[in-house]
């Protein structure tokens, strides 16, 4: 079986090695890689590509705070474990499909639609207390270095 260059781009590139943790205002001068901003005033940043970055984005949340209710309700759980992981898969298929911000909270148990799974790659990785989910949009070339 042969892997896509999208999955191999993932691979490659979806690893805490490529990750930055720190301060979101530190993060956001910085403005290096796509970010996503925490509730407890930190940032991640993925470092990836530049050519890649137009096709890729993340969005990461704390991987054990507890689930607020009304998110609950939509996911069809209160465990972070299965939560996180939709919350922050929907998110990012949302950004590189560029559908309408928050769009995704009607999606059933909040699970990407096959017909976005299909145009998307994610990878879940934890750094520290952090999930971050981080996409590319189907068909990203690998970029030259």
């Amino acid at each position: 079986m042969t892997t896509s260059p999208d999955t191999e781009l993932l691979a490659r590139y979806a690893v805490p090695e490529h990750l930055e943790l720190g301060p979101s205002e530190q993060l956001r001068e910085r403005g290096t890689g796509v970010r996503s901003h925490l509730a407890d005033g930190r940032g991640v940043a993925w470092l990836v590509p530049d050519a890649l970055v137009g096709r890729a984005a993340i969005d990461a949340e704390l991987a054990t705070q507890r689930v607020p209710g009304k998110v609950a309700k939509r996911a069809r759980s209160t465990d972070p474990a299965v939560v996180w992981p939709r919350w922050t898969q929907c998110e990012v298929t949302a950004k590189l499909l560029d559908l309408p911000v928050l769009s995704w909270l009607e999606w059933p148990g909040l699970i990407v639609p096959g017909e976005f799974a299909r145009q998307v790659r994610f990878e879940q990785v934890r750094l520290d207390d952090v999930l971050v989910c981080c996409g590319l949009r189907k068909g990203a070339r690998p970029h030259d270095q």
